[in-house]
């Protein structure tokens, strides 16, 4: 795989990451000391992705 495609991945499970951190905590399911630890790491994963998925003009 290239560096693109992982870049991708990345981008798409930050995203999932994000949105299902945020389901959960509307559901009451999770409690906000949790909730920001995971859209920490979602918001890491978007950045690598998207610093994986710039090409150089």
């Amino acid at each position: 795989m290239d560096k693109k495609k992982i870049g991708g991945l990345l981008v798409i499970l930050g995203t999932i990451l994000f949105v299902g951190g945020a389901m959960s905590y509307l559901r009451g399911e999770l409690p906000a000391e949790q909730i920001l630890g995971i859209a920490a790491l979602a918001l890491i994963f978007i950045g690598a992705g998207a610093g994986m998925n710039k090409t150089k003009q």
